[in-house]
């Protein structure tokens, strides 16, 4: 059965009292997690069963409530497959996207009459869909999607069927990422350890950036919101590194402190140069490149693989995360509760 659960914890000396909120869900094992970009107490989580390996998806819209802390379940969706990502359009509130282990992405309204039904499937797939970016509004009402069959392409509302497909490795797409700060870019991370920068703007697309970031496979990447120069890698050698675009013949930044893989990093939308991550070795770190290449904080709050971590883009510094544990938490790191 689905809870949730909130935890005081003390912030500081003056006993200031900070609360995580715990949410379980009823079934599967996280896959990922994102705020909603109108407000600050809504959020999508990506469900799987059997690890995402078989069986049923499911996404759960969490809704804090204001006067309890709590988080509540406004909608579960069960799915035929494993879902394995989500992403929020910025143009609705009530729409979002989702990838499927069956090779389809599916488009959900909230404000529909049947809400668990999709208004759209999007096909064209021969394997899982890894992943799910929604492009900002200001650029495109565009669909950016990686799969498992090395392949990323891109939809629209026009069609069932891709815009434009891209073949990017012989092995398979773990990730892709619109950039914040271009229409026509994106960056993709790949099992063969390589991240690709992408420029859709000749037809076809190319490849302006083929950087090998690592000998092992790269499961995420993540661009971030104050450069447009710099992204970050990390994946199966548990090394989290930062790129600059301007010149990629060493890394800007090594983050070593992870003991397993690393599943998912996302950059900060308030601070410039602070990252947070999440690992198999069951924790989440966050650093501050400027400061440091090691971890100025390690979150222990889940007992299995870290699948999904977020930001909120509302309120300052507060982090969500979902894992194998089948648990969502979201929490303000104690070392940016003074920031």
């Amino acid at each position: 059965m689905a809870s949730s659960e909130v935890i005081s914890e003390e912030s500081d000396k003056r006993g200031k009292a900070e609360r995580k909120i715990s949410y379980m869900t009823e079934e599967g094992h996280g896959q990922s997690i994102k705020f909603s970009p109108f407000s600050a107490n809504r959020l999508a989580v990506a469900v799987g069963s059997d690890f995402g390996l078989q069986g049923e998806g499911f996404v759960y819209i969490l809704e804090r409530n204001d006067d309890t802390g709590e988080l509540d379940c406004l909608l579960k969706i069960d799915y035929r497959d494993n879902i394995f990502d989500v992403s929020w359009s910025d143009k609705d509130p009530n729409i979002f996207a989702t990838s499927a282990g069956d090779g389809f992405v599916q488009m959900w309204n909230l404000g529909n009459k049947y809400p668990k039904v999709p208004t759209h499937e999007f096909k064209g797939h021969r394997k899982e869909m890894s992943s799910v970016d929604w492009n900002m509004s200001k650029f495109s009402d565009s669909i950016l999607v990686g799969s498992w069959d090395g392949t990323v392409s891109t939809y629209d509302m026009t069609s069932q069927w891709p815009l434009v497909k891209m073949t990017v490795s012989d092995l398979i797409v773990y990730q892709a990422v619109w950039s914040p700060h271009s229409a026509k870019s994106f960056i993709s991370a790949s099992s063969d350890g390589v991240l690709q920068l992408w420029d859709m703007n000749v037809n076809p697309p190319k490849s302006s950036i083929y950087l090998s970031a690592s000998d092992e496979e790269l499961l995420c990447c993540d661009w971030s919101r104050c450069y447009p120069w710099l992204v970050a890698t990390s994946g199966s050698d548990a090394l989290v590194k930062g790129w600059d675009l301007r010149n990629y013949s060493l890394p800007l930044f090594i983050n070593e402190d992870h003991g397993q893989a690393v599943r998912k990093i996302k950059f900060s939308p308030f601070h410039q140069t602070l990252i947070a991550s999440g690992s198999y070795d069951h924790t989440v770190r966050i650093f501050d490149y400027q400061v440091t290449n090691s971890s100025i904080e390690v979150l222990n709050h889940h007992s299995e693989n870290v699948y999904g971590v977020d930001w909120n883009l509302h309120k300052k510094y507060e982090l969500g995360t979902c894992a194998w544990d089948s648990t969502v938490q979201i929490l303000v790191p104690e070392c940016l509760k003074e920031a």
